[in-house]
């Protein structure tokens, strides 16, 4: 989960099941096998952490943590793990913030094509992911 790669329904669907979310990759897992720079480099987030002078990950984690989800960060800098697990606390996103961060373009962490095959429960990526990105 991240702002790249929000999961409305999965989220709506695991609030109603009781089920916590933690946002794994939550910066989008840039410089990945499978990671993707669509968090990092988004105009959207980088807009929202100049004017409230902020990192762009300070956004993002805000975000997943404004949404009742916890985050999984990896960080060997003291000064990264100070930004990013404690600063993110001390303020919060605006309503046009969250306006904006929902209209950010969404793609998948991972497209699925390891999961189809012919001969097993899913034979197509719609069939997959139900239609949903």
């Amino acid at each position: 989960m991240n702002v790249a790669w929000q999961q409305q329904k999965l989220l709506e669907f695991c609030r109603e099941k009781g089920v916590h979310v933690s946002g794994y990759s939550p910066l989008g897992a840039n410089g990945g096998p499978w990671g993707s720079h669509a968090v990092m480099r988004c105009p959207i987030l980088t807009h929202i952490a100049t004017t409230r002078r902020k990192t762009i990950p300070q956004v993002a984690l805000r975000w997943v943590y404004e949404q009742g989800e916890s985050v999984i960060v990896k960080s060997f800098n003291k000064e990264r793990m100070k930004q990013n697990l404690v600063e993110i606390f001390s303020w919060e996103l605006s309503t046009e913030d969250n306006f904006r961060i929902q209209a950010i373009p969404q793609k998948r962490g991972c497209n699925g094509e390891p999961f189809i095959h012919p001969n097993g429960p899913y034979k197509s990526l719609d069939e997959l992911w139900d239609g949903e990105i």
